[in-house]
């Protein structure tokens, strides 16, 4: 009876430890560079001299206004139900089938997986709006997340869908520099920029490249990593005098003139070496973009601001930007649409 008794807590012992080992052996390693993955690419669509393009964040469909997260101070780690994603994400599709731009950047897309309730949202958006060509980009791939302890989140499976009307000429994927120290690694994303080509007028090139970076990272050192390599990568471009934007979830504040102390930590300032180059932030200054998760969404008692928007070359006239207030139904961002020409 007594080897009953010593071995119980030795078995519990060793439960993290065999955890830990198989999360390290089935780690997401993506190389520097690798090509994305192409949904679909047979849609031809010729540009018109107004072009519009809109990025959302949409929470893997399960963070609408009635949830919270256990990393801002809330309780939950995943989603409520799968009917509840379910529908989430059928309004999603409709919300973007009406916004109706030429292009989208969209950022936390699920395969089917645990905190998702096993929605194949990839393949739900991409049969639902199947008139734009699409491209899919892996950032987030593990096997369990063992928090919080009383209902972890589970697997995670997911990534960046960028949509076309457009032919896409090239995809890739670029990962980003930064990374979190062993073992939080293993629960953590593996961010990066999915980095697609069109042939626009006159044989030019336009890049657009759909972004979502770090969040939670002390001090905000690892988005700083990701914004300097940003620059590295728009500098090298420039020589070429493409047409190019960046747009997407930057996890920074966009409009540095609000910045306060007393902000959570997963808004950061922006460095000024971005400011710097001759590119230009474009957001839209009166409409929030996303809403704190220390509680289920309430106006007024959330902490909300402005982290979803876009940079710009300075070939790229923009015409309009514009949030789209949809009070954080299905998601816990708002997206927003730019209408541009090119110069």
């Amino acid at each position: 009876m007594i080897y009953v008794y010593i071995g119980v807590p030795i078995f519990i012992i060793l439960i993290p430890v065999f955890l830990l080992i198989y999360l390290t052996i089935t780690e997401y390693k993506p190389k520097a560079i690798e090509d994305s993955t192409i949904l679909r690419n047979n849609n031809s669509h010729s540009l018109s001299k107004k072009i519009t393009l809109t990025t959302l964040n949409t929470g893997y469909s399960s963070l609408d206004k009635d949830q919270d997260f256990f990393v801002e101070g809330g309780k939950n780690s995943r989603c409520f139900s799968n009917a509840k994603t379910m529908t989430n994400l059928s309004n999603i599709a409709r919300m973007l089938k009406e916004i109706d731009s030429d292009f989208f950047f969209l950022q936390e897309v699920d395969e089917p997986c645990r905190r998702s309730c096993y929605t194949n949202q990839v393949r739900y958006l991409r049969s639902r709006l199947n008139k734009y060509n699409a491209s899919f980009a892996y950032n987030y791939k593990v096997k369990y997340v063992p928090i919080p302890l009383k209902k972890p989140m589970g697997s995670a499976k997911s990534g960046l869908i960028t949509l076309s009307k457009g032919k896409i000429d090239e995809s890739k994927r670029y990962q980003f520099a930064g990374d979190e120290g062993y073992p939080r690694r293993l629960f953590f994303l593996k961010r990066c920029m999915m980095v697609n080509k069109y042939k626009v007028h006159d044989d030019k090139e336009l890049i657009l490249i759909n972004i979502h970076l770090s969040a939670y990272d002390k001090g905000g050192l690892i988005r700083k990593l990701q914004i300097e390599q940003l620059i590295k990568f728009i500098n090298e471009i420039s020589k070429e005098n493409k047409y190019v934007i960046i747009g997407g979830d930057w996890n920074h504040l966009l409009d540095n003139s609000i910045y306060k102390e007393d902000m959570p930590v997963w808004v950061s300032l922006l460095p000024d070496s971005l400011y710097d180059t001759s590119y230009r932030i474009i957001f839209d200054k009166e409409v929030n973009t996303v809403r704190s998760e220390d509680t289920p969404y309430v106006l007024g008692r959330n902490f909300e601001t402005i982290i979803d928007g876009f940079l710009v070359s300075p070939n790229i006239h923009v015409l309009e930007v514009e949030g789209l207030d949809y009070k954080y139904k299905y998601t816990d961002h708002n997206p927003v649409k730019l209408t541009f020409k090119l110069k």
